[in-house]
């Protein structure tokens, strides 16, 4: 078996200047950086027979020829590199000239790529007090990674007003491009600037949580205080607190109530991209007649837009709540301890 260490880098350096006349092996070795010098010392101590025969040797001297006359790797200059570069050739009046037009029609074929160089998380925060029809045109001209990740930041409604736009959008004149370009990224460089916006949703789900652990009685009368004075909100914090996912954790008998006042098209619409485990928890608490009804109703409904499928499942969830509000279903709480 051969020694790893005989083939490894400093073997191979070692080999090399021991295949040199003495004087040209000092010389070599007189430029070596210091931090590998007592490595590939060490290594002529080591050589085996790996470097004993010629082919191994001119298998060296052909990897190394290689080696040196590949090119180094070639990457694109930063703007300051260019700058260094083109005044160093033409003078700096003429290098700030050649960047100015590097730069124009640079906003010519790509008119947002300044956007790009920001968060997306502060260009949705940008885009969202844009009109659907201006974020179309923005993501419609970004890198198709970058407006995946936009999308996925922003509101859902907002999100698909706009990538619906994006399906019949006509490309304005590349002015109005680039007016557009210019305020958007003024905006995003104010909102980098300024404080980050508090998330509504998330206090609501923070809230949603902390009831989640509380006792049934305070939980009923913490929500009826909010209630009192914002309806919507104590909406919200209900919907955070049992969630489409949570019915994978529905006893059998909460279910079929649950069940009970849902029809099956809509049954049908809700189940589509649903979890294996949410799925598996109605499917089973469905009597035969009606699975195969669901069935019939999930295959003639072909292919839905998520936004009907999240319509049947809040009609769902709406139910679920109806019966927490009732006291016919208590879901488990958080930190509650199963016992059988």
């Amino acid at each position: 078996m051969t020694d790893s260490r005989a083939t490894g880098g400093a073997h191979r350096v070692a080999a090399f200047l021991l295949s040199l006349e003495r004087e040209a092996a000092l010389e070599v070795m007189r430029h070596l950086d210091e931090d590998i010098v007592s490595d590939v010392a060490a290594a002529m101590t080591e050589i085996g027979e790996d470097f004993a025969d010629s082919e191994a040797v001119d298998r060296l001297y052909s990897d190394l020829a290689v080696a040196v006359n590949t090119p180094p790797k070639v990457t694109a200059p930063d703007p300051s590199q260019l700058y260094v570069l083109l005044d160093g050739a033409f003078g700096a009046e003429r290098a700030n000239e050649l960047i100015a037009g590097i730069r124009e029609r640079r906003a010519q074929e790509q008119p947002f790529a300044g956007v790009e160089d920001h968060l997306p998380e502060s260009i949705a925060r940008a885009l969202s007090e844009e009109t659907p029809s201006t974020a179309a045109i923005v993501l419609s001209h970004l890198d198709p990674g970058v407006s995946a990740s936009i999308v996925a930041v922003l509101d859902t409604d907002f999100a698909l007003a706009a990538v619906t736009k994006m399906a019949t959008l006509n490309a304005p004149p590349i002015g109005t491009l680039k007016s557009i370009a210019k305020n958007l990224e003024e905006r995003i460089s104010q909102i980098a600037l300024g404080p980050v916006a508090p998330d509504p949703s998330a206090r609501l789900k923070s809230i949603a949580e902390m009831l989640n652990f509380t006792a049934s009685d305070l939980e009923r009368s913490v929500l009826e205080s909010l209630e009192k004075e914002n309806e919507d909100m104590v909406t919200e914090i209900r919907e955070f607190m049992f969630t489409w996912t949570d019915l994978a954790d529905v006893d059998n008998r909460s279910m079929q109530k649950i069940l009970a006042s849902i029809d099956t098209r809509t049954l049908a619409v809700s189940l589509k991209a649903c979890s294996s485990e949410v799925e598996d928890s109605i499917k089973n608490n469905l009597s035969t007649r009606v699975k195969a009804m669901v069935e019939e109703e999930r295959e003639l409904a072909g292919a839905v837009p998520m936004s009907e499928v999240m319509a049947a499942r809040g009609e769902l969830l709406r139910a679920v709540h109806a019966l927490i509000d009732s006291g016919e279903f208590s879901p488990s709480r958080g930190g509650e301890e199963l016992v059988s």
